[in-house]
């Protein structure tokens, strides 16, 4: 039985993501839109978007103005924090995200062993 850090963040279903680039953003809200078993068309037409738009946020494609951005978010359930990347929040999460991915990767040695 594992035991996981008090920190430590499951990185696949984490409901705080460190954000780099769109696909980044596209990734959590096809990964939000799946748990919600919403097909793309359904989502857009929730979220007052088009289906291109949709799609293209998901897949990091193309430019996405940020009021529909944040109106995708907003209606999926998911909000967009800014913060210094030397705050107490960011350091907490970076460092439960590497706690979480070591604990991942042992767990897969263990199981495949």
């Amino acid at each position: 039985m594992k035991t996981l850090h008090p920190l430590a963040l499951d990185t696949e279903n984490s409901s705080v993501k460190m954000i780099n680039e769109m696909l980044d953003v596209g990734q959590l809200v096809r990964s939000k839109r799946r748990q919600q078993k919403l097909r793309i068309d359904d989502a857009a037409a929730l979220t007052d978007v088009s289906v291109d738009l949709f799609s293209r946020l998901e897949n990091g494609k193309g430019a996405v103005r940020l009021d529909k951005l944040l109106q995708v978010l907003d209606a999926m359930g998911l909000c967009m924090i800014v913060a210094s990347k030397k705050s107490d929040l960011v350091s907490t999460i970076l460092r439960a995200n590497a706690i979480a991915q070591e604990v991942h990767a042992l767990s897969e040695q263990e199981a495949s062993s």
